[in-house]
């Protein structure tokens, strides 16, 4: 989980390089796929939804995604969409830049803090 902080923390310091503002705006999403762990073609089909400026990172065996240009009501479309697909109930953890944190530490507090409520699971980063 190293190169995810490392790359948030490269996303933002690009953004504000170049003074971007109201464009700076990203989402990091955290998708618990419950009964589909361990279906990896299912979640080489889901991989397809996503742009290809996406990065999805793996997280014992759910996913933690960085969504660059992305609000909360945009991030919480595609994770509409891709419940409905799975046909499946989870709760929502997404936090957003710089609504939940101006820098890598924070935004990922924030998603520790989430996930920690909605999923009742500890993150260990």
């Amino acid at each position: 989980m190293e190169s995810l902080k490392a790359l948030i923390s490269h996303h933002i310091a690009i953004l504000e390089r170049y003074e971007v503002g109201s464009e700076q705006e990203f989402s990091i999403i955290y998708f618990e796929f419950g009964l589909y762990k361990d279906d990896i073609e299912l979640k080489r089909t889901i991989q397809t939804v996503f742009r290809d400026c996406d990065i999805i990172f793996e997280y014992e065996k759910d996913n933690i995604i960085l969504l660059p240009k992305a609000n909360w009501q945009y991030s919480f479309e595609l994770l509409k969409e891709l419940k409905e697909f799975l046909n499946q109930t989870v709760e929502d953890s997404i936090v957003t830049y710089p609504d939940d944190g101006k820098d890598a530490n924070a935004l990922l507090k924030s998603l520790k803090t989430l996930v920690k409520k909605n999923h009742n699971k500890e993150l260990d980063f």
